[in-house]
């Protein structure tokens, strides 16, 4: 009995172990890229600036980044008239719901010899944070009306300093743009 027991604890254990290497997978950027676009043809860009604008000093920094991260890539960044490609981007913010609950039972029950009477319920009891903010950014690169290249991403806001958050924006930025081929190599 004992044996079987500690199989059984085994099997447990190695469920809640993989349940929780699971969720601590990291989910990368999304990046469509049109396979049909010769990129060695472009060479120049225009940053666009996004229409839903809503914070100006934000959005300075992320086109700043963007023509840093595709002027590595080989491109120069140009007047829109002249530009081979627009870049634009949306910026948005979201919050979600998340955060631990711990579940309760309550229940009373009698059983007797003319019936029996039920009573039962589950009770939810939020235990740590309950929301949690993103920063979501979507870049797309646009040929001619045509989307050659898009990416999107978020990342977590754990603070309201602005530095930080530039700093968070810049990473998913040279992450969404790391996809881009590059035109270095012509």
């Amino acid at each position: 009995m004992d044996r079987r027991w500690q199989q059984i604890q085994r099997i447990f254990c190695f469920f809640i172990l993989c349940l929780g290497l699971s969720g601590c997978a990291a989910s990368g950027p999304t990046v469509s890229l049109d396979k049909s676009q010769d990129f060695k043809e472009i060479d120049s860009f225009f940053v666009k600036s996004p229409l839903n604008s809503v914070n100006p000093t934000l959005e300075n920094s992320i086109a700043q980044d963007i023509t840093s991260a595709l002027s590595e890539k080989g491109l120069s960044s140009t007047t829109e008239n002249l530009a081979d490609v627009v870049v634009s981007f949306f910026p948005y913010t979201e919050t979600k719901e998340g955060g631990a609950q711990l579940n309760i039972g309550l229940g009373t029950g009698t059983f007797g010899r003319s019936g029996a009477i039920m009573l039962g319920g589950v009770l939810s009891v939020p235990v740590g944070e309950q929301f949690t903010d993103y920063q979501n950014l979507q870049i797309e690169v646009i040929n001619k009306s045509t989307v050659i290249y898009s990416a999107s991403g978020s990342i977590e806001i754990e603070s309201n300093d602005v530095i930080a958050v530039q700093q968070a924006l810049n990473q998913l930025v040279l992450s969404l743009l790391d996809s881009y081929p590059s035109i270095k190599d012509k």
